[in-house]
């Protein structure tokens, strides 16, 4: 005899699997669904208030009448949590996400069968990740190279002068102040000392184009727009600038911490190799990751992709807004689009390669974690920054290990793969 003096058992089945979704079947034998059922009438009774009645003392039909869905609901909820675990583990399952109960099946004095659908890992036998044929490309770094990289020096230590020119042009920087107007009042939204650069797009539309051949301490009303709403502005120019690079000789060499201006061209040049490398191997890689996919069928979970999806729109956001700045409904549709792919293939390649790790019994031994852990001691540059590190890499250390076994694993396929 069981427990609820009958030998009727838990049924268990699972009815399909498929994209990483699973919908089982979880049949509870009736003695135990009326045994938990009256186990929630009386819990119920003990709380419920009802007119007439003192607390916990309402009669229990009364209280099965007032709230018989309520619980039927707590029956069936602690039934789930005792069997539903049971039944991922008969089946096999791995869940991503809490199971969901899409339907309950109860008659008094009948078994109550609950149908329950949970997203699953995708089952991923790798393929194709062996002499898997990929092209290097690594040009030599020519002049042109270098010398772009000194123009970005060159820029990035210009400085701004008085221009010699009394009106402005397209070449200028312009200092401005302005107001709004009101019909002939001035508003409360003014600048001064705005600096403007006449070759790039300004927030408010029609300022360029105002501004255009305007004269030192000259002053005159402009028409803009303000995200899309027309509206007049009184403006002063102030200064016309014109932006100075620094000559390309000795002196400038110096102020990059050179002795001669061939020192800086020959690091520059070093530099810009370094860079044609990091390219060259991020495209190796990218080119197996492609050649991964492409032999390699991988269903995703949507809740775990949503919520990645949801994560990443979010960093942007915070980057781009700032920490309360919101989405505009459009630019959110874009952006999401946008991102949409890329989190689906960082996910794929994610799972392939855990499975690939698997397959070939490739593993991450302490050893490596500790020489992780001092490879960023040694770069920290104080006491605290390194206390700081050893509690990080603590709190993060099953990640750790993950990251350093897609290292591991994508190092495994590379040194597997063709190269020409």
């Amino acid at each position: 005899m069981g427990i609820f003096g009958t030998t009727e058992k838990l049924k268990i089945k699972k009815i399909k699997h498929e994209n990483c979704e699973a919908l089982f079947s979880v049949e509870i034998p009736a003695p135990e669904a009326r045994a938990e059922e009256e186990n929630s009438l009386v819990r119920y009774q003990e709380r419920a208030v009802l007119s007439g009645f003192r607390a916990g003392k309402a009669p229990l039909e009364l209280v099965k009448k007032q709230f018989s869905d309520a619980i039927r609901q707590d029956a069936v909820s602690r039934l789930a949590r005792k069997h539903v675990p049971q039944a991922l583990t008969e089946l096999k399952l791995n869940p991503v996400a809490p199971p969901v109960i899409q339907e309950v099946e109860y008659v008094p004095g009948k078994p109550m069968r609950l149908s329950v659908l949970v997203e699953t890992q995708p089952e991923i036998d790798p393929k194709g990740y062996t002499k898997i044929a990929v092209k290097r490309r690594t040009p030599e770094p020519g002049e042109k190279a270098v010398d772009d990289r000194l123009n970005e020096l060159r820029e990035a230590n210009a400085r701004l002068e008085p221009a010699p020119e009394e009106a402005a042009g397209a070449e200028h920087y312009v200092v401005i102040d302005y107001v709004g107007l009101h019909g002939a009042k001035p508003l409360a939204a003014k600048s001064e000392n705005e600096l403007v650069d006449m070759s790039s797009k300004q927030l408010l539309e029609g300022l360029v184009e105002g501004l255009m051949r305007m004269k030192r301490g000259e002053t005159k009303e402009i028409s803009v727009s303000i995200k899309g709403k027309p509206a007049r502005l009184q403006v002063t120019v102030k200064e016309i600038k014109k932006k100075v690079l620094p000559s390309l000789d000795a002196e400038f060499a110096k102020d990059m911490g050179f002795e001669t201006l061939d020192g800086l061209r020959s690091k520059l040049k070093e530099l810009v190799a370094q860079e044609a490398d990091k390219h060259a191997e991020r495209d190796v890689q990218e080119q197996i990751e492609d050649a991964l996919l492409k032999a390699n069928r991988i269903p995703l979970p949507p809740s775990l992709v949503e919520g990645e999806l949801r994560h990443r729109l979010e960093r942007i956001r915070a980057r781009l807004l700032g920490p309360r700045g919101q989405w505009p409904e459009a630019e959110l549709k874009a952006w999401t689009e946008k991102i949409r792919p890329l989190v689906e293939k960082d996910l794929k390649i994610s799972y392939l390669l855990a499975a690939i790790a698997r397959k070939e019994k490739l593993l991450v031994p302490d050893e490596d974690l500790a020489k992780e852990l001092d490879r960023n001691l040694a770069a920290a540059e104080s006491d605290a920054k390194k206390d700081d590190i050893r509690k990080a890499f603590e709190g993060r250390r099953d990640e750790i290990r993950a990251l350093l076994l897609d290292q591991k694993t994508m190092a495994y396929i590379k040194g597997q793969a063709v190269i020409n």
